[in-house]
Order: structure tokens, then sequence, then C-alpha cells
């Protein structure tokens, strides 16, 4: 199961909570531990180094450095330690006075998917140490470093959406390049990515500094200026061979884009092979 991290944070920003305890769990590699319950308090689960997979009522979880997962109380939990090395593990368990399960809808465990985080791991460490205090002063500076826990945990997430984005966005561009001669249009791209096409347009236009149509044009005159400039095709064939069917439409984008009709572009190049 998967929540998005921003409501989440948001989530709590609103409500009243109390962090129990913040614990630190070191185990060896190779190590296994099934048939335990998890405490009954809600937990966050940070991987810091080391990778684990964990079933929360039979349900799995693999789990590495940038991988957060939340668990309910007194839930059926199996465990075991993948790889070679050592897992370091940080738990931070808490309630909500509301007695809310965790999350709008009460989900009794979810994954979250942020990035590794240098500032994250700090603000990890100092919780960690602070929460063992266990003075008033110590209980506020507790709930105000959970929550700025959040705020990092959101932006790792955009970030680590950001980095999707430009390779999905290079992916497009690639399938364009390739594809420019079918009638593609961004409604059609979108849904090849999964997004919408405002989501898709927004993220071309990001990595890509224009729109996706614009970017499909320039490569479709692009490559007509070369059919003109090394075939005999007639300008018709040419509008065919990149993607219009409408010749005296093609004509129109050409000049707009170059500045030169089609066939003064050939024309040209004609009289510069002289």
């Amino acid at each position: 199961m998967q929540v998005d991290i921003s409501d989440l944070a948001n989530y709590f920003s609103r409500v009243n909570f109390n962090v129990i305890d913040v614990m630190k769990w070191m185990v060896p590699p190779g190590q296994k531990r099934f048939g335990v319950f998890t405490p009954p308090y809600s937990g966050l689960l940070f991987p810091l180094r080391g990778r684990v997979r964990m079933y929360f009522d039979g349900v799995p979880y693999e789990m590495e450095p940038g991988e957060i997962v939340y668990a309910g109380p007194d839930l059926p939990l199996d465990k075991e330690v993948l790889g070679e090395t050592e897992l370091e593990l940080m738990v931070i368990h808490y309630e909500v006075s509301n007695n809310d399960k965790g999350f709008p809808g009460g989900l009794p465990h979810y994954q979250l998917s942020s990035s590794y985080s240098i500032r994250l791991i700090d603000l990890l460490s100092r919780l960690f140490y602070i929460s063992a205090k266990r003075d008033t002063v110590s209980v506020q500076q507790t709930k105000a470093l959970f929550l700025e826990i959040w705020k990092e945990i959101v932006v790792c997430a955009v970030n680590r959406r950001g980095d999707k984005g430009q390779e999905l966005v290079a992916q497009a561009v690639e399938y364009i390049n390739y594809y420019y001669m079918e009638p593609l249009s961004v409604p059609d791209l979108a849904n090849r990515y999964g997004l919408n096409s405002k989501q898709f347009a927004y993220l071309f236009k990001k990595f890509m500094g224009m729109g996706p149509n614009e970017y499909l044009i320039g490569c479709r005159v692009r490559r007509a200026r070369e059919l003109l400039r090394t075939t005999a095709c007639s300008v018709a064939e040419v509008s065919l061979c990149v993607g219009y069917s409408d010749p005296y439409y093609f004509s129109k984008l050409f000049k707009k884009r170059t500045g030169v009709c089609p066939i003064h572009c050939r024309t040209c190049q004609g009289k510069n092979l002289k």
C-alpha cells in the first residue's frame, strides 16, 4: 500500500500527536525473526543502512535507505535482513490524541518512497538523542523535529519525482525522434507515460525548455529540410514523410519556422551546390 506523502505531512501538521519513543536497531546480516507483533503504537520505520524485508500482517515490504514504512499497532510481524550488510534501522513510535490509526482512512500499513538525504539522517539522529531526555523542553523539541522530518521527506519525494520526470521526458524525446512521422498528439504521448496532458506538457517544458508540440514540429521541420535538400521528393511527398497529410498546411508551417517556402529551400540548396 502507498499513500501521498504531501497529504500525510499535512495530516501531521494539523493533528495533536505525541512521540512515544525513538529507537535505533542494529541487526546483523541474515538474521530472521518470525511470529512477533508490532508494539501497541503506530510506528514509522527508516532504514539507514542495509536492506530488510518485513511482512506486516502477511504483506511484504522490501526496504532500503530512502524507503519509509508505516506500521500500525499490534500487527503480526515477520522480518529478515537481506544481503551481507548490517541493518541499521530507526523507528519512531507515536500516537495521535484522537486515536487515529496514523492516516485518514486508518490504513494498517503503507510504504512511502522518498530518497536518501543527509539532512534527513541528521534530523533523525537529533530526534533520537533529544527524545531520550524526557523533560518538558525536549518533548516540545521532539514534536518540532518530527514535523521538520516530514517537511524533509516531502522535499526528498519531490526531488525523486523530478529525477523520474527527467527520465520520462528523455524517453518521450527519444520516442518523438523515432516516430515523428506518425500522427502524434500530446494526449496520446501523455497517456503513454501514465500522465494527463497538463502534467506531461509541464514536465516536458521544464526539462526541454519548450512544449512537446513545439519540439515535435521542430523535429519534423528539420527532417523535411533534410529531405528537400537531399532527395527529389515533391513537397507533397515530403509533407507525408514527416507526418502532415495536408501539403498546404505543411508549407505554411515550414515557412513560419524557417522563413522560406519548402520549394524555395530546395532552390536555394540547388544554387549552393553549383
